[in-house]
């Protein structure tokens, strides 16, 4: 951005020299005009530019607290491919596999009379967020994750859907129809808390899981993974 602006002030003002002086003044709030205009778009982008720096950021931070979880021995693979969108973690432990979706916000989410979430503005109180649709969307995250070791290992898995938020969250989170809302610091303590039948082979399924890692043996049946045994070692 800075390049941009000293290309422009260069650019702008070689034309200031060839101008008569008249017009020179004009050359001139037409280049502070187009500056300005440059910083503005850099403070306040569009709004899919803007939600796509508060995704990466959300994401940034996700990865850092999952890091601690890694060097337990916990399995943790980002940016995953989901059709033309994408996974953004997926985490293999001792409480199962989740799939997780990491936002960073200015809303703070606050429990409702029903029991579940709204998000409200930390500088405006009356800008309010529809949390349902954030916990939709991971839930249908989960089930194609879960889909996709289906698919690629012979067996079905459990997939937990967690929404990671970087935000102020009451009571630290709350599971929303199913869903997992979880204020970001406390992610690691959460997962780890978790209690529940381990999921058999996870190495397995985080290996199928992998990029470039997307076939499984011809004619591998598809078992429920509490059902005969069946492992993911038939998966190439």
């Amino acid at each position: 951005m800075i390049a941009v602006a000293v290309a422009l002030t260069t650019a702008l003002g070689l034309v200031m020299l060839l101008v008569p002086g008249d017009q020179a003044f004009t050359v001139g709030v037409c280049a502070g005009a187009m500056l300005a205009s440059i910083i503005c778009l850099r403070a306040s982008p569009p709004v899919g530019i803007a939600s796509w720096e508060q995704g990466a950021y959300g994401e940034e931070a996700t990865a850092k607290v999952l890091r601690g979880l890694e060097r337990e021995g916990w399995t943790v693979l980002h940016d995953l491919a989901n059709g033309s969108v994408n996974f953004d973690h997926v985490v293999l432990g001792p409480g199962g596999v989740y799939c997780l979706n990491s936002k960073w916000s200015s809303y703070r989410l606050e429990l409702t009379a029903e029991g579940g979430l709204v998000g409200r503005h930390a500088y405006d109180d009356a800008l309010t967020l529809n949390v349902s649709t954030i916990v939709r969307r991971a839930r249908a995250e989960a089930a194609a994750l879960s889909a996709q070791i289906s698919e690629r290992c012979g067996r079905r898995v459990w997939v937990d859907p967690v929404v990671v938020w970087w935000g102020d969250v009451e009571q630290g989170g709350r599971t929303v129809d199913g869903v997992g809302v979880v204020q970001g610091k406390l992610l690691a303590d959460r997962l780890r808390a978790q209690r529940r039948r381990p999921v058999r082979d996870l190495e397995e399924i985080a290996e199928v899981l992998r990029p470039g890692r997307h076939a499984r043996a011809s004619g591998a049946p598809v078992q429920q993974s509490g059902g005969s045994p069946a492992t993911c070692g038939r998966c190439s």
